[in-house]
């Protein structure tokens, strides 16, 4: 497994504020990846990607509103 996590410019959030944060990384070497942003203002976003291909996306502002909880089967 590898993994690790770093800074990450100011870039538009998704309150639409310009913030930098977090970048937080995983990746089992078999198929399974995780990527999470975790801005300065709270807002985040994730991405999941699984051994059969599917992929998660959740976007959530900091104040607890989801923008985006969208799941894309794979094989």
């Amino acid at each position: 497994m590898t993994g690790g996590n770093a800074t990450f410019e100011p870039q538009v959030a998704p309150c639409g504020a310009t913030r930098g944060g977090e970048r937080i990384f995983t990746d089992d070497l078999l198929g399974l990846a995780t990527e999470e942003l975790r801005f300065s203002c709270g807002c985040r976003n994730a991405r999941e990607e699984f051994h059969d291909g599917s992929v998660h996306l959740r976007v959530v502002r900091h104040d607890g509103r989801v923008l985006v909880d969208n799941e894309f089967r794979g094989e």
